[in-house]
Protein backbone atom coordinates (compact mmCIF):
# COMPACT_ATOMS: atom_id res chain seq x y z
CA UNK A 1 0.00 0.00 0.00
CA UNK A 2 1.38 3.33 -1.25
CA UNK A 3 1.49 6.22 1.37
CA UNK A 4 1.68 9.61 0.33
CA UNK A 5 3.68 11.46 2.58
CA UNK A 6 4.04 14.63 0.07
CA UNK A 7 2.34 16.73 2.28
CA UNK A 8 4.48 15.36 5.31
CA UNK A 9 7.06 16.52 3.61
CA UNK A 10 5.90 19.68 2.02
CA UNK A 11 5.07 20.99 6.35
CA UNK A 12 8.55 19.77 7.56
CA UNK A 13 9.85 21.99 4.92
CA UNK A 14 7.58 24.81 6.07
CA UNK A 15 7.75 24.74 9.91
CA UNK A 16 11.28 22.88 10.23
CA UNK A 17 14.02 26.48 9.69
CA UNK A 18 11.25 27.66 12.41
CA UNK A 19 11.35 25.28 14.65
CA UNK A 20 14.97 25.30 14.62
CA UNK A 21 15.00 29.00 14.90
CA UNK A 22 13.12 28.52 18.48
CA UNK A 23 15.31 25.75 19.44
CA UNK A 24 18.61 28.21 18.91
CA UNK A 25 16.42 30.75 20.75
CA UNK A 26 15.69 28.79 23.74
CA UNK A 27 19.28 27.36 24.02
CA UNK A 28 20.51 31.26 23.56
CA UNK A 29 18.12 32.02 26.41
CA UNK A 30 19.12 28.90 28.77
CA UNK A 31 22.61 29.78 28.62
CA UNK A 32 22.33 33.69 28.96
CA UNK A 33 19.85 32.33 32.06
CA UNK A 34 22.98 30.22 33.41
CA UNK A 35 25.27 33.25 33.30
CA UNK A 36 23.49 35.30 35.17
CA UNK A 37 21.88 33.21 37.79
CA UNK A 38 25.90 33.11 38.25
CA UNK A 39 27.54 36.27 40.07
CA UNK A 40 31.00 36.71 38.38
CA UNK A 41 34.60 37.25 40.35
CA UNK A 42 37.14 38.70 38.36
CA UNK A 43 40.65 38.76 39.39
CA UNK A 44 42.81 41.62 37.36
CA UNK A 45 46.36 41.12 38.76
CA UNK A 46 46.33 36.60 37.50
CA UNK A 47 49.41 36.14 35.34
CA UNK A 48 50.68 33.15 33.14
CA UNK A 49 52.81 31.60 35.78
CA UNK A 50 55.10 28.01 34.65
CA UNK A 51 58.07 26.06 35.76
CA UNK A 52 60.74 27.99 33.32
CA UNK A 53 63.53 29.27 34.74
CA UNK A 54 64.94 32.74 34.08
CA UNK A 55 68.45 33.46 32.85
CA UNK A 56 70.47 36.92 33.73
CA UNK A 57 72.98 38.90 32.60
CA UNK A 58 76.01 38.84 35.05
CA UNK A 59 77.21 42.89 33.94
CA UNK A 60 76.18 45.25 32.51
CA UNK A 61 77.24 45.03 28.97
CA UNK A 62 76.06 44.99 24.89
CA UNK A 63 75.00 41.51 23.39
CA UNK A 64 77.34 40.36 20.97
CA UNK A 65 75.80 37.21 19.68
CA UNK A 66 72.40 35.19 20.08
CA UNK A 67 73.67 31.48 19.71
CA UNK A 68 70.86 29.65 19.27
CA UNK A 69 67.44 30.80 17.88
CA UNK A 70 64.17 31.92 20.37
CA UNK A 71 62.21 28.29 20.57
CA UNK A 72 64.91 26.15 20.17
CA UNK A 73 65.90 23.39 22.77
CA UNK A 74 69.45 23.40 24.57
CA UNK A 75 70.27 21.15 27.20
CA UNK A 76 72.16 22.51 30.57
CA UNK A 77 75.44 24.05 29.90
CA UNK A 78 74.97 25.08 26.75
CA UNK A 79 75.95 28.58 25.41
CA UNK A 80 72.97 30.70 24.36
CA UNK A 81 74.09 34.62 24.04
CA UNK A 82 77.77 36.01 24.31
CA UNK A 83 77.90 39.74 26.44
CA UNK A 84 81.00 42.12 26.15
CA UNK A 85 81.45 43.44 29.79
CA UNK A 86 81.31 47.26 29.62
CA UNK A 87 84.44 47.71 31.74
CA UNK A 88 87.56 49.98 30.22
CA UNK A 89 91.01 49.83 30.26
CA UNK A 90 91.20 53.13 32.46
CA UNK A 91 88.57 51.14 35.06
CA UNK A 92 90.97 48.27 35.51
CA UNK A 93 94.65 50.29 35.97
CA UNK A 94 92.33 52.34 38.61
CA UNK A 95 90.97 49.22 40.62
CA UNK A 96 94.47 47.85 40.50
CA UNK A 97 96.08 51.30 42.13
CA UNK A 98 93.09 51.05 44.43
CA UNK A 99 94.52 47.89 45.34
CA UNK A 100 97.99 48.32 45.99
CA UNK A 101 96.84 51.78 48.02
CA UNK A 102 95.17 49.71 50.38
CA UNK A 103 97.76 46.78 50.46
CA UNK A 104 100.37 49.65 51.22
CA UNK A 105 97.76 51.12 53.89
CA UNK A 106 97.55 47.48 55.45
CA UNK A 107 101.49 47.29 55.75
CA UNK A 108 101.77 50.64 57.35
CA UNK A 109 99.04 50.18 60.36
CA UNK A 110 100.55 46.74 61.14
CA UNK A 111 103.65 47.88 61.51
CA UNK A 112 102.14 50.86 64.14
CA UNK A 113 102.20 54.90 64.42
CA UNK A 114 105.92 56.46 65.14
CA UNK A 115 105.57 59.70 66.32
CA UNK A 116 108.02 62.15 67.74
CA UNK A 117 108.39 63.33 70.98
CA UNK A 118 110.03 66.33 72.00
CA UNK A 119 112.09 66.03 75.11
CA UNK A 120 111.61 68.14 77.96
CA UNK A 121 114.16 70.85 78.54
CA UNK A 122 115.48 71.80 81.92
CA UNK A 123 113.25 73.68 83.95
CA UNK A 124 114.49 77.70 84.15
CA UNK A 125 115.07 78.81 87.27
CA UNK A 126 112.51 82.01 86.60
CA UNK A 127 109.98 79.83 85.10
CA UNK A 128 106.38 81.18 86.08
CA UNK A 129 104.22 78.69 88.68
CA UNK A 130 100.99 79.26 86.09
CA UNK A 131 103.19 78.35 83.10
CA UNK A 132 104.99 75.47 85.08
CA UNK A 133 101.43 73.77 85.61
CA UNK A 134 100.30 74.40 81.96
CA UNK A 135 103.53 72.18 81.23
CA UNK A 136 102.25 69.54 83.53
CA UNK A 137 98.85 69.40 82.28
CA UNK A 138 99.67 69.06 78.86
CA UNK A 139 102.54 66.45 79.36
CA UNK A 140 99.70 64.62 81.41
CA UNK A 141 96.90 64.94 78.77
CA UNK A 142 99.82 63.43 75.96
CA UNK A 143 100.44 60.34 78.07
CA UNK A 144 96.54 60.01 78.95
CA UNK A 145 96.43 60.10 74.69
CA UNK A 146 98.73 57.60 74.41
CA UNK A 147 97.18 55.19 76.79
CA UNK A 148 93.98 55.99 75.04
CA UNK A 149 95.43 55.12 71.50
CA UNK A 150 97.16 51.98 72.44
CA UNK A 151 93.56 51.16 73.68
CA UNK A 152 91.80 52.36 69.87
CA UNK A 153 89.89 55.21 71.36
CA UNK A 154 91.65 57.66 70.09
CA UNK A 155 93.08 58.62 66.44
CA UNK A 156 96.66 59.51 66.01
CA UNK A 157 95.47 62.91 65.10
CA UNK A 158 94.33 64.06 68.44
CA UNK A 159 97.32 61.68 70.39
CA UNK A 160 99.49 64.20 67.90
CA UNK A 161 97.13 67.05 68.71
CA UNK A 162 98.58 66.64 72.55
CA UNK A 163 102.46 65.97 71.74
CA UNK A 164 102.00 69.18 70.13
CA UNK A 165 100.14 71.18 72.88
CA UNK A 166 103.18 69.95 75.04
CA UNK A 167 105.48 70.99 72.82
CA UNK A 168 104.03 74.27 72.82
CA UNK A 169 103.33 74.59 76.23
CA UNK A 170 106.50 73.87 76.77
CA UNK A 171 107.97 76.57 74.84
CA UNK A 172 105.93 79.54 76.23
CA UNK A 173 107.28 78.38 79.73
CA UNK A 174 110.81 78.78 79.63
CA UNK A 175 113.29 82.03 77.66
CA UNK A 176 115.12 81.09 75.22
CA UNK A 177 117.55 78.26 76.76
CA UNK A 178 121.32 79.28 76.46
CA UNK A 179 122.37 75.36 76.16
CA UNK A 180 121.81 73.46 73.31
CA UNK A 181 118.36 71.77 72.98
CA UNK A 182 118.25 68.03 74.10
CA UNK A 183 117.23 65.52 71.14
CA UNK A 184 113.33 64.89 70.38
CA UNK A 185 112.02 61.44 71.53
CA UNK A 186 110.98 58.67 68.66
CA UNK A 187 108.23 56.55 70.03
CA UNK A 188 106.30 53.58 68.04
CA UNK A 189 103.01 52.98 68.95
CA UNK A 190 101.48 49.38 69.02
CA UNK A 191 99.53 48.44 66.55
CA UNK A 192 95.88 49.55 67.03
CA UNK A 193 93.50 45.74 66.12
CA UNK A 194 90.44 47.71 64.80
CA UNK A 195 92.37 49.78 62.39
CA UNK A 196 94.38 46.62 61.09
CA UNK A 197 91.01 44.92 60.84
CA UNK A 198 89.35 48.01 59.06
CA UNK A 199 92.38 48.08 56.81
CA UNK A 200 92.15 44.47 55.90
CA UNK A 201 88.42 44.60 55.10
CA UNK A 202 89.85 47.42 52.83
CA UNK A 203 92.14 45.20 50.91
CA UNK A 204 89.84 42.27 50.98
CA UNK A 205 87.06 44.55 49.19
CA UNK A 206 89.82 46.57 46.70
CA UNK A 207 91.30 43.03 45.72
CA UNK A 208 87.38 41.61 45.25
CA UNK A 209 86.19 44.40 43.02
CA UNK A 210 89.57 44.19 40.88
CA UNK A 211 88.66 40.73 40.35
CA UNK A 212 84.77 40.73 39.61
CA UNK A 213 86.37 43.73 37.03
CA UNK A 214 89.03 41.34 35.21
CA UNK A 215 85.91 39.06 34.67
CA UNK A 216 83.71 40.95 33.40
CA UNK A 217 85.36 42.37 30.94
CA UNK A 218 85.97 38.69 29.15
CA UNK A 219 83.49 37.93 26.89
CA UNK A 220 80.71 36.58 28.97
CA UNK A 221 78.68 33.25 27.99
CA UNK A 222 75.30 33.14 29.24
CA UNK A 223 74.65 29.22 29.39
CA UNK A 224 70.94 27.45 30.03
CA UNK A 225 70.99 26.58 33.72
CA UNK A 226 68.77 23.28 32.67
CA UNK A 227 67.25 21.95 29.90
CA UNK A 228 64.36 22.86 27.95
CA UNK A 229 63.02 25.38 25.26
CA UNK A 230 64.47 28.67 25.04
CA UNK A 231 62.62 31.85 24.88
CA UNK A 232 64.23 35.37 24.89
CA UNK A 233 63.13 38.15 26.55
CA UNK A 234 61.65 40.83 23.73
CA UNK A 235 64.73 43.08 24.33
CA UNK A 236 67.67 40.55 24.07
CA UNK A 237 68.50 41.46 20.69
CA UNK A 238 71.96 41.23 19.22
CA UNK A 239 73.54 44.87 19.84
CA UNK A 240 70.80 45.81 22.66
CA UNK A 241 72.99 46.93 25.82
CA UNK A 242 71.42 44.81 29.28
CA UNK A 243 72.28 45.76 32.87
CA UNK A 244 73.52 43.17 35.21
CA UNK A 245 71.06 41.01 36.83
CA UNK A 246 68.61 41.37 33.63
CA UNK A 247 66.43 38.68 32.64
CA UNK A 248 67.93 37.54 29.18
CA UNK A 249 65.89 34.37 28.49
CA UNK A 250 63.77 32.01 30.06
CA UNK A 251 64.46 28.01 29.56
CA UNK A 252 62.09 24.63 30.43
CA UNK A 253 59.21 23.22 29.21
CA UNK A 254 56.78 25.17 27.27
CA UNK A 255 53.89 22.69 27.88
CA UNK A 256 54.36 23.34 31.74
CA UNK A 257 52.07 27.18 31.72
CA UNK A 258 49.21 28.08 33.12
CA UNK A 259 47.33 31.03 34.44
CA UNK A 260 48.05 31.82 38.23
CA UNK A 261 45.71 34.13 40.19
CA UNK A 262 45.05 34.53 43.51
CA UNK A 263 41.88 34.62 46.22
CA UNK A 264 40.82 35.95 49.44
CA UNK A 265 40.40 33.06 51.95
CA UNK A 266 36.79 33.87 52.13
CA UNK A 267 35.93 32.80 48.15
CA UNK A 268 37.76 29.48 49.18
CA UNK A 269 34.45 27.56 49.13
CA UNK A 270 33.61 29.32 46.35
CA UNK A 271 36.14 27.69 43.87
CA UNK A 272 36.59 24.21 43.30
CA UNK A 273 38.69 21.64 41.43
CA UNK A 274 37.56 21.02 37.37
CA UNK A 275 35.74 24.51 37.88
CA UNK A 276 35.35 26.03 34.50
CA UNK A 277 37.07 30.01 33.81
CA UNK A 278 37.22 32.34 30.88
CA UNK A 279 40.05 34.26 31.16
CA UNK A 280 41.64 37.27 28.89
CA UNK A 281 45.26 37.53 27.83
CA UNK A 282 46.66 39.97 25.62
CA UNK A 283 43.41 41.00 24.74
CA UNK A 284 42.35 37.33 23.40
CA UNK A 285 39.85 35.29 25.63
CA UNK A 286 40.28 31.99 26.59
CA UNK A 287 38.23 29.12 28.72
CA UNK A 288 40.32 26.34 30.98
CA UNK A 289 39.92 24.32 34.50
CA UNK A 290 40.91 25.10 37.78
CA UNK A 291 43.87 22.28 38.20
CA UNK A 292 44.97 23.10 41.66
CA UNK A 293 43.91 25.49 45.06
CA UNK A 294 46.84 26.11 47.49
CA UNK A 295 45.75 27.17 50.66
CA UNK A 296 49.04 28.76 52.70
CA UNK A 297 47.04 27.80 56.23
CA UNK A 298 46.97 24.58 55.27
CA UNK A 299 50.75 24.53 54.23
CA UNK A 300 51.56 26.91 57.78
CA UNK A 301 49.52 24.77 59.30
CA UNK A 302 51.84 21.34 58.13
CA UNK A 303 54.81 22.83 58.75
CA UNK A 304 53.98 24.37 62.02
CA UNK A 305 53.49 20.38 63.10
CA UNK A 306 56.72 19.55 61.63
CA UNK A 307 58.96 22.46 63.35
CA UNK A 308 56.80 21.99 66.66
CA UNK A 309 55.61 25.75 65.96
CA UNK A 310 57.90 27.73 64.10
CA UNK A 311 56.06 30.43 61.69
CA UNK A 312 58.16 31.50 58.81
CA UNK A 313 54.80 32.29 57.04
CA UNK A 314 55.36 35.39 54.25
CA UNK A 315 51.81 36.74 55.46
CA UNK A 316 50.14 36.45 52.26
CA UNK A 317 47.10 34.28 53.35
CA UNK A 318 45.58 34.32 49.45
CA UNK A 319 44.54 31.26 47.64
CA UNK A 320 46.53 30.63 44.77
CA UNK A 321 44.29 28.93 42.28
CA UNK A 322 46.26 27.08 39.40
CA UNK A 323 44.18 27.43 36.31
CA UNK A 324 45.04 25.32 32.59
CA UNK A 325 46.07 26.52 29.51
CA UNK A 326 44.66 25.29 25.96
CA UNK A 327 47.54 23.24 25.24
CA UNK A 328 47.89 23.96 21.52
CA UNK A 329 48.02 27.81 23.10
CA UNK A 330 50.78 26.99 25.84
CA UNK A 331 53.73 27.45 23.65
CA UNK A 332 52.38 30.67 22.71
CA UNK A 333 51.98 32.51 25.94
CA UNK A 334 55.37 33.55 28.18
CA UNK A 335 55.41 33.18 31.58
CA UNK A 336 54.77 36.71 33.56
CA UNK A 337 52.40 37.61 30.87
CA UNK A 338 49.35 39.21 32.30
CA UNK A 339 45.77 38.21 32.57
CA UNK A 340 42.43 38.84 33.63
CA UNK A 341 40.50 35.79 35.42
CA UNK A 342 36.68 35.54 35.92
CA UNK A 343 35.20 33.01 37.82
CA UNK A 344 31.17 32.34 38.02
CA UNK A 345 30.49 31.94 41.35
CA UNK A 346 27.20 30.53 42.45
CA UNK A 347 24.54 33.06 43.99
Amino acid sequence: MEVDITEKVQRVLKFGPIAILVLAVLCAGGVWMYQHSQKGLTVYDANVASTMVSVKAKANGTITELVVQDGDHVAAGDVIAHVKADVTDEQIAQLEQNAELARQNLAQVQKGQTITVPSAAPAPSSASSGNSQAVANARARLNRMNELYEMGAVSAVQRDQAAADLAAAEASSAPAPSYSAAPARTITQAPNPEAVKQAELAVKQAEAALENAKQDAQTTDIVAPVDGTVYFDGDATEGATVKAGQALASIGDDADVWVEAKLSPAQKDSIRLGQFVSYTIGGKKYEGTVTDIKDPSEAEETEKAATEGSDDSDGDDRLTVKISLPKDEAAALRPGMEAVVKFALAK
